[in-house]
């Protein structure tokens, strides 16, 4: 459940064969300059406002801004530990109010010393067409400064203000990461290796024997943050129940960097990730497995999560207050003694869905605090755009203790849904449209497996929101338009100058969404 926000400003064959596939990563990352305003220091002439000031413009963040009680200033950005870049690109986003505050003319330098500057690009007679309007701007440079300097002048009246400026590096950022997938048996032409590394959930990768192993060789040493299997479509027997993550840099030598017993899926299509504490860079990763009984064994997907993926820049600092402790709260602690890294690993994932690239962010809290409080209701979100704040009841924990669900499994899927909230884009109508952001939080939890996708009967409305909507959405993205999940956030944005409507379904799909909801319903079972 989201509330209002409180704002700042108003694979597998026999051993020895091998697959390429491109391991946990997009393969549009490479189309995306390298944005390196990050733990920089800001300065800036003039008076700015409280929660208005200089670093706001760098904070990634669209709806907090500078502003100066003047017609004209200049913001300087300096990188941390002295390093300079090769800027080739920057971009400009409007504030929130008065246009005529807005830049019109600017000049962008660059120096080595903060003293000698060198003219890199000029503007003039610029206009924004809305608020939150983000406009980009090239121009050739083959130097790396250490500072770049925007002087730039308003429209009209006494004051200067923008949301935020970004400055793009001359690289992309690298390809993804390549592996070679070996395995310890397959069943082909269907449940192959190549299955593990496809992106869906609903394929699979399945062995005749009850212990199988896989291998990732990766084509350069990479350091993990952790990594997540995902349940496939049927027969729990089938899914692994203990294993051992190993590493090498030779594909013989291993390392053991996790073990695990006694694991269990609850749900079909759910993806479980786990954390790797090692700092240690490798090439080789290996997955030795046991199926939980039978003499099968399988999985619909394998994912590492390196230390180097882009995703790890927009990561909040976490702060975890339980204020009920003592009382029911205990059971948060006791069923989540990992909290920090699960909610790291919830925050990586939830975003890859929402955005496929950071680069695609203009929202995301700096810091994100999860309370743990004696009260009614299950679960709420809320905060500011810069410190983002989850809210779990811990007399809902006790209520779900005492059913006997797993308690653990609830409380990934509530932070999976409120956390989301944090990140996703509500077109800032969450009171006209709260079917589609409470139907998005739910969407993820369903795209994940915390939500029992199987359970879904006939029935409802598409604009029902949660669960009902949410799994709608699920069944879009994997059968009629793989990536619409990230489509369908991207045209909620209240930063486009365009109020959502639902023609946005036939643009995606080409199909109306009643349309869509007709044949969705169709492939549900009956109630």
């Amino acid at each position: 459940m989201k509330k209002s926000r409180i704002f700042l400003f108003a694979a597998i064959v026999l051993a020895g064969a091998t697959s390429s596939a491109l391991a946990d990563a997009s393969a549009q990352a490479a189309a995306f300059p390298i944005e390196r305003t990050q733990g920089g220091t800001v300065t800036s002439n003039g008076q700015s406002p409280a929660e208005e000031e200089k670093e706001n413009a760098f904070d990634n963040l669209l709806k907090t801004k500078w502003l100066t009680f003047q017609s004209s200033g200049w913001l300087q950005y300096a990188f941390p530990n002295q390093s300079s870049y090769v800027i080739t690109s920057y971009s400009i986003t409007s504030a929130n109010d008065f246009p005529e505050r807005d830049p019109k003319d600017w000049t962008l330098k660059g120096s080595n010393n903060g003293t000698d500057w060198t003219v890199l690009d000029s503007r003039q007679n610029e206009s924004f067409d809305w608020r939150f309007q983000t406009k980009t701007y090239s121009f050739s440079n083959q130097t790396a400064y250490a500072y770049y300097r925007l002087e730039l002048s308003n429209h009209s009246g006494s004051i200067l203000q923008l949301s935020e400026v970004k400055l793009y590096d001359a690289r992309q950022w690298p390809e993804p990461t390549k592996a070679q997938i070996t395995a310890s048996g397959e069943n082909l032409p269907h449940e192959g290796k190549d299955k593990l590394n496809d992106g869906s959930s609903l394929t699979k990768w399945l062995t005749f024997q009850k212990s199988g192993w896989v291998t990732y060789r990766f084509d350069r040493p990479i350091a993990l943050d952790g990594y997540a299997l995902t349940s496939a479509n049927d027969y729990p027997e089938r899914d692994p129940a203990e294993w051992t993550l190993q590493a090498s840099n030779d594909g013989k030598q291993w390392v053991t960097l996790d073990t695990r017993k006694g694991e269990q899926f609850r749900y079909r299509y759910q993806r479980t990730s786990y954390g790797v504490r090692s700092d240690a860079q490798y090439s080789y990763y290996k997955l030795n497995m046991k199926a939980n009984g039978g003499n099968e064994l399988q999985l619909a997907e394998i994912e590492f999560i390196p230390k180097d993926s882009p995703f790890q820049s927009i990561l909040p600092s976490i702060e975890i207050r339980n204020l009920d402790a003592n009382g029911n709260g205990k059971l948060f602690d006791q069923a989540l003694p990992d909290a920090q890294e699960q909610i790291k690993l919830i925050i990586l994932k939830l975003n890859e869905i929402l955005y496929g690239h950071p680069n695609r962010m203009d929202v995301g809290p700096k810091k994100v605090v999860i309370f743990v409080k004696d009260e009614d209701g299950v679960a709420w979100a809320g905060g500011t755009p810069v410190e983002g704040q989850v809210t779990i009841s811990s007399r809902h924990l006790k209520n779900v203790s005492n059913s006997g669900t797993p308690l653990r499994h609830e409380i990934l899927g509530v932070l999976y849904h409120e956390l989301t909230h944090l990140y996703q884009l509500d077109d800032d109508r969450y009171g006209q449209i709260g079917y589609m952001i409470e139907g998005m939080a739910d969407a993820i939890r369903f795209k994940v497996g915390y939500h029992d996708r199987l359970a879904v009967r006939k029935g409802g409305t598409w604009k029902d929101g949660y669960g009902v909507t949410g799994n709608f959405f699920v069944w879009i993205d994997e059968h009629k338009r793989p990536g619409f999940l990230r489509e369908l956030n991207q045209s909620l944005s209240e930063f486009d100058g365009v109020e959502w409507n639902e023609s946005v379904f036939q643009q995606l799909t080409g199909s109306d969404v009643l349309s869509l909801w007709n044949e969705y319903q169709q492939s549900l079972p009956n109630p």
